[in-house]
């Protein structure tokens, strides 16, 4: 594969991986499932990483190597669908420039409580080790 192409699947990836958690993901996923080949093994399995339960992993150094590899294969085994990639890769001009891009995540049954320009105020007791209030 040409430089170009190697170029084009790495910026899609990013994008793609950027749109995550965000209002442009049902664009993003939109527009992978266009480029995604028809039917098949591959088709079932990137299917399956779009619609991951929790998809807002944005800035993932590993799901963007992930898609970066996904979509050089693709852009490999059929060139044409370059431009349905490209049409990808604008999805972060989108953003507008000093906009704010919010990303939250818990792993390990942590809570998460997010607000957008504004403010939230939480009054909660305490948990223990096992998730019981103390007071």
């Amino acid at each position: 594969m040409d430089e170009e192409l190697t170029e084009l699947a790495s910026t899609a990836a990013t994008a793609l991986v950027s749109a995550m958690g965000t209002d442009l993901w049902q664009g993003a996923r939109s527009l992978m499932r266009g480029i995604l080949p028809r039917g098949g093994r591959r088709r079932r399995e990137l299917t399956a990483a779009l619609d991951a339960p929790a998809p807002a992993a944005a800035g993932d150094a590993d799901l963007v190597d992930f898609w970066t590899a996904a979509l050089a294969q693709l852009l490999d085994q059929d060139p044409t669908i370059a431009q349905k990639m490209r049409s990808l890769t604008q999805l972060r001009e989108q953003v507008r420039p000093g906009s704010p891009i919010q990303v939250n995540s818990a792993t390990h049954s942590g809570e998460v409580f997010a607000v957008q320009q504004g403010h939230q105020h939480i009054v909660s007791a305490a948990r223990s080790d096992d998730g019981e209030e103390r007071r």
